[in-house]
Formats: structure tokens, sequence, C-alpha cells
């Protein structure tokens, strides 16, 4: 500012000198112009200094957008629908998640989240056999977290994710590659995964995170006390408590550590106990332990995937399965599960262009294998027609038009398929198609 007003008064300065003189005018009235037109320029960047910067639009619309922020609401969504050409039976389309993820900053330290699912289109309300839904309504997530420091903040009673597994915590559609979750995360970690609980969570270091959980605990039930929620052929996927009518006096304790200390890497191990009733009352104990990772290798296209999980029954003999006489339901005393997958992410900087610019192109490949009927008691039967111990290759293609929107497609082969395994669609083969958007 000063240093405008020097030149100002310098220029009026000068001018009124060449004015006074009376002495070549003519000759230096080109000079004159020149210094008038300075002392205009200098004189109208004043005045905008005290005015202030221009109208930005864009920004005042940007700070209405923040200010609707601040008042705490937040909206979020993620969803996918499938297409899949199964190996037996009939082409079918499913709508398979529509998914509203609401939350409430209530003030700088109390911070409500939810998550509510809408599954398969819609829920079948009528016994009429044409009906066009036969999907379901579920709270997921319904909780608020406590914020009282960095090492140690309280998640408060409700309903949350079973904090095992990576997928079974971030299960959007646009954090894997697959059309359908990984095989591991349907029978031996039952994703989507959430308990009626309350817990802890915070970090230990910068690189190392944790959190604690209590829960209500499995049950060895599925509607009946002959059905069984634990069997060789789900896994424990049935015997996730039923929120309102579990059995509250069963409680499981679960805890995570994630380490995020090496560039590229996002490991974590994860541990669950609880104990389930059997068919005469009896108790048997069950405990899981998951370790996981996933790297990208840095200035590399390239990302690598390993999960393993793994059950260990206490009396399995308890269980309702092994009380049935069907032996397709006989358990071991050791379930457990694993995948490994390579993917790579292809997309040339020369294409990074216009809508380009946020693309990419995710060819993957990925082995699995589920065994349920490790350890058996004696008289049991181990079966391998694909639909218990069975093993999966699946080949396939993400094309993210952006971080929020993708497009898969995948060939899936069960290894150990049969007649048997033909029409399941947690056992057939199929080429799938899918679209998955996260925002």
């Amino acid at each position: 500012m000063c240093r405008i007003l020097k030149l100002v008064t310098l220029a009026s300065t000068g001018i009124l000198v060449w004015a006074a003189s009376g002495q070549q005018v003519q000759d230096q009235s080109a000079v004159i112009a020149d210094l008038q037109k300075q002392v205009k320029t200098l004189q109208e960047q004043m005045e905008r200094m005290k005015e202030g910067p221009p109208r930005d639009v864009e920004a005042e619309e940007l700070m209405k957008k923040k200010l609707f922020d601040s008042k705490g609401l937040s909206l979020g969504f993620y969803g996918e629908a499938k297409y899949r050409f199964p190996q037996s039976g009939a082409n079918r389309f499913d709508p398979h998640r529509f998914v509203l993820t609401p939350s409430y900053q209530i003030n700088d330290w109390l911070v409500f989240n939810s998550e509510i699912e809408f599954e398969h289109g819609g829920i079948d309300e009528s016994s009429a056999a044409h009906s066009r839904f036969d999907g379901e309504i579920e709270i997921e997530q319904f909780y608020v977290d406590i914020l009282l420091h960095e090492h140690f903040n309280v998640r408060s009673l409700g309903i949350d994710l079973v904090p095992v597994g990576r997928i079974n915590k971030y299960h959007e559609p646009s954090l894997f590659y697959s059309t359908e979750r990984p095989e591991l995360y349907t029978e031996i970690i039952p994703s989507t995964w959430m308990e009626p609980s309350f817990g802890f969570f915070g970090k230990i270091t910068d690189d190392l995170d944790y959190q604690v959980m209590v829960s209500t605990g499995l049950e060895d039930y599925a509607g009946s006390t002959t059905a069984p929620g634990i069997n060789a052929a789900g896994g424990v996927r049935a015997a996730r408590p039923r929120l309102r009518r579990a059995d509250e006096n069963n409680l499981a304790y679960s805890a995570r550590l994630t380490y995020r200390g090496i560039p590229g890497l996002d490991a974590s191990t994860s541990a669950y106990v609880t104990e389930v009733r059997g068919a005469a009352k009896e108790k048997s104990l069950l405990a899981l332990w998951d370790i996981e990772a996933l790297y990208r290798v840095p200035k590399t296209g390239l990302e690598l995937r390993a999960d393993f999980a793994y059950w260990h029954v206490d009396d399995p003999k308890h269980l309702l399965a092994n009380n049935n006489a069907s032996a397709t339901d006989n358990v071991g005393d050791r379930l457990y599960g694993w995948y490994a997958e390579a993917a790579y992410h292809f997309w040339p900087n020369a294409w990074r262009g216009g809508r380009g610019r946020d693309m990419d192109l995710v060819p993957f490949v990925r082995y699995s294998e589920i065994v349920t009927q490790s350890g058996l008691s004696a008289g049991g039967t181990e079966l391998d027609d694909g639909a218990t111990n069975k093993e999966f290759l699946t080949i396939g293609l993400a094309y993210f038009l952006n971080s929020n929107f993708v497009l898969k497609a995948d060939w899936r082969r069960n290894l150990n398929g049969s007649a048997a395994t033909e029409g399941s669609a947690a056992n057939q083969d199929y080429f799938q198609i899918g679209a998955g958007v996260f925002f």
C-alpha cells in the first residue's frame, strides 16, 4: 500500500511539473498521457484493495456447502447390481444392495453413525408367488462415537460390525474387484457381520490402531432347535445372532489391530471368542483368528492381497449339526479359509486426460479355499462334493470410471464342483457382470 502511494505521489508530481513548465508540451504529450494512464491504473488498484476481492460465485457455493456440512448432517451411499450367467439354470438379475449411511456430528466429540440396507430390491409382504421382491431391510450400524482422546474413544451401545476381516468392516463395492465378495466372507467370516455391541477404539502409535468390542455371541440356531446355525455346508453364516431375540447371556469378545507403517501396506490381525449352547444346552467354546494384508507395490500398478481365517471349535459334538442324522451337517473342530489375490492397476498416464483422468482398469486373479470338515469327530463323514470343503478360482476385470463408480465382470469356477453344486448360488460356476457405486 505504501509503495503504491509513493508511486502515485511521484507520478502526480511529475505530471504537475511537466504541466507547469510549459516547455516542450507538444513533444512530451505522449509521455504525460502515459503517466496519467499509470496514475489511473494505480488509483483503480487502490480502490480494489479497499473493496476487497471480486465476488467468486463458485467459492460462495462451496462455502454454502461447507456451512451445511458444519451443521453436522451428512448422507453417504453405496450399492451394487449384478447379472449372473450360471453354470445351470436361468440367468438372473439381482439388485443386490441399496445402502444409505446417514451420520450426524452432534458436536466436536459426539458423532452418530448408521447404515440402512435394502437388499434384493425390496421386501415381499404378500404370500403371492408372483411377488416381485424377496429382499430385506436391515439396520447394519447404529451407534454414537464418543471421542475422548486419540488413544482412547468409546463406541456406544448400538449395532456395529464385528471388527474381524477387512471386507467385513469395509465392504463397499469399490473396495474389492470381484462382483461378489470373496468366498471367505460368506462361510468363515459371515459378512456383513453386525451385532448388538459396545466397544473402544483409538491408536497405539501413529501406525498402529486398535478396536475392542463386546457383543452378543453366535447362536447354534437357525429357526428351530433342529436346524443348526453352524453347519458344514454354510459354515458359521447362519449362526449370526438374531438382533432382538438373541441370547444376551451369551456374549462375545473381539479385538483388532491395524498396521500401516510401511508405504503401500495395510495389514491387520483380529480375534473373536464366544460360547454357543448345543442341543442339550451344553456349551462349546468357539474362537476365531484372522490375519490379512493388502500391499500396493510403490511406483507400480501391482497390488497383492491375502487373508487367512481360522475357527477353533472346542467341543464340536455339542453342536446341533453333529446331533442331526444328516451326515452333510457334520462340523469338524476346525473351520478355516484363505485366499490370495493379485491385481494390476493398468491405466496409462497418456489416457489421463478429460474424462479419463480418474479412470482405472484392474484385471485380477484370486484363489480361495474353504474347509468346514477338518477334524471330524469319530463317525463323522468328510464329503468331497464341492459344497463343503472346496476351492475356487476367480478371474475378472474391474473398470473404474472414477473412484466412486465401477463396472465389473468375472468368471468363477468351483474346482471341486459336482452335480450337487451346479444349482447352488454359493457354490456353482458362473460368469457375472456388475456395477457398484460408493460416495
